[in-house]
């Protein structure tokens, strides 16, 4: 994930930050209590927001300083970091869940991101990916996960249409 000016930063979060696919995916995700949640791409902190009531520790990381800046006023609890997608900087199995919510296609290197994702993941914890769903010519490749996904190590994937959004989870053995 490379970072973003502040200008660009603020211009994204102005339209797109509180885009419905964010609440979307972050209602469909079946998100437990207490869980422990790293939203990897955490852009202006709406997805943050939204998972705060219900997870334990709660972590966010972006590659643009102003985009965690922002995320920190909206979310302050939040353990949030300056850091790409592909290299977060946290621990080994820390996390209950990382979601990655309308970010994975800003990856410079999206299977080194989800070799991260699982890297973050205890035994037995998930993936959520998902967002606004795009035609193939923004999005080339179109938004199925599943082959980078096993490839990165996960198992279980299923993707489901939302309204106007999609979601995709998949889980670390364990």
């Amino acid at each position: 994930m490379s970072a973003w000016d502040d200008e660009k930063a603020q211009s994204y979060v102005d339209a797109y930050g509180d885009d419905p696919s964010i609440f979307a995916v972050v209602d469909a995700a079946g998100i437990a209590k207490g869980s422990d949640v790293i939203d990897i791409g955490c852009g202006g902190g709406a997805a943050l927001a939204a998972i705060a009531p219900l997870a334990g520790r709660l972590a966010g990381v972006d590659p643009t300083p102003r985009m965690v800046e922002i995320a920190r006023g909206r979310c302050p609890t939040a353990d949030l970091r300056v850091a790409p997608g592909e290299a977060t900087g946290f621990e080994d199995a820390a996390f209950d869940v990382v979601t990655m919510i309308n970010v994975i296609d800003h990856f410079e290197d999206r299977d080194a991101g989800l070799v991260e994702a699982f890297r973050l993941l205890r035994p037995g914890g998930r993936i959520v990916i998902g967002g606004e769903v795009f035609d193939t010519e923004w999005v080339p490749e179109g938004q199925n996960y599943a082959q980078p996904l096993q490839a990165a190590g996960f198992v279980d994937h299923a993707r489901r249409d939302l309204a106007g959004a999609f979601i995709t989870t998949a889980r670390k053995e364990g």
